[in-house]
């Protein structure tokens, strides 16, 4: 493990492109020379420090959402594009985020979905669940969104109609990951599923996963990787029968971020002061470190 970012703090959020790391930093936007590590740029954005705040990246755009607010950043300079306030308390903040090139889509914690029109910022509102959706994401013309009570829901991405169900638990489908056609879902009570999107069917899917909740961090080679922060618990698996390959023990805490790209997993966690990067390549070539 490379401690490759040094801050001062937590790092809550980021994204990484071919040149760079977008993080998210106490009150500030903080870019970062990704071969180097090196502090380039900071920009204080926020008007306080906050740990739930998310960020993601698309077409030269950075999108946060912080409680109720939604904002928009141009990702060079970060220039502020927009501030939008969808929601007034802890029944109407914003529980997840997607973009595709004309839209946001912000998932509401009532069950609603929010969307922002990129060229004219308008706004428009789609009832959708019951339960919150916490996770969501983009498959061809669909969002894919994991709901708490146990869900997966299949939404057209023009009207955010459901389309498709599938029950896989009573719990929180917290963390998903798309790989082309396939879905891998995190469920809270340890369980992970492998899910044909063409089918929209469960083909396989294995219990015990972590003690504790995990994310679906990404695909390595024919690994899937999760990651538990609160087991300081990382897993490789099988990405088509999910067998476990390995586990490997690291000092985590409670909730981060990761990236996969190439050899290269960064991580963040409430532990690490900065962003830390991990050689995939190294690990997988290693014998067996744990026997979680």
């Amino acid at each position: 493990m490379e401690h490759l970012v040094k801050l001062d703090a937590v790092v809550t959020g980021f994204h990484v492109t071919e040149q760079y790391i977008d993080c998210m930093c106490g009150k500030n936007l903080i870019k970062v020379d990704k071969s180097s590590g090196e502090i380039l740029f900071q920009k204080e954005v926020f008007e306080k420090e906050g740990l739930s705040r998310k960020l993601i990246a698309d077409e030269g755009q950075i999108f946060i959402y912080d409680f109720c607010t939604l904002y928009i950043l141009n990702q060079k300079d970060y220039e502020l594009v927009g501030k939008w306030q969808l929601g007034d308390d802890l029944s109407s903040d914003i529980c997840g985020i997607a973009a595709d090139q004309d839209t946001v889509y912000c998932s509401i914690r009532n069950g609603k979905i929010i969307t922002l029109d990129r060229q004219s910022y308008q706004l428009k509102e789609f009832p959708v669940s019951e339960s919150s959706m916490w996770s969501v994401k983009i498959y061809d013309a669909y969002l894919v969104c994991g709901t708490v009570d146990g869900k997966v829901l299949l939404l057209d991405r023009t009207t955010l109609a459901a389309e498709k169900e599938l029950v896989l638990e009573k719990k929180n489908v917290g963390s998903l990951y798309l790989d082309g056609d396939i879905l891998y879902a995190a469920g809270h009570d340890g369980k992970l599923f492998k899910i044909n999107l063409r089918s929209f069917e469960i083909e396989t899917f294995i219990k015990n996963v972590h003690k504790k909740m995990f994310d679906c961090a990404g695909i390595y080679e024919n690994n899937l990787i999760t990651i538990s922060y609160p087991c300081s618990e990382i897993a490789f698996w099988n990405k088509d029968t999910l067998e476990k390959v390995k586990g490997i023990n690291t000092p985590l805490k409670l909730s981060g971020r990761t990236y996969i790209e190439k050899d290269s997993m960064y991580l963040s966690s409430r532990n690490i002061l900065g962003i830390d990067r991990i050689n995939l390549n190294e690990v997988v070539c290693q014998g067996e470190k744990s026997g979680f």
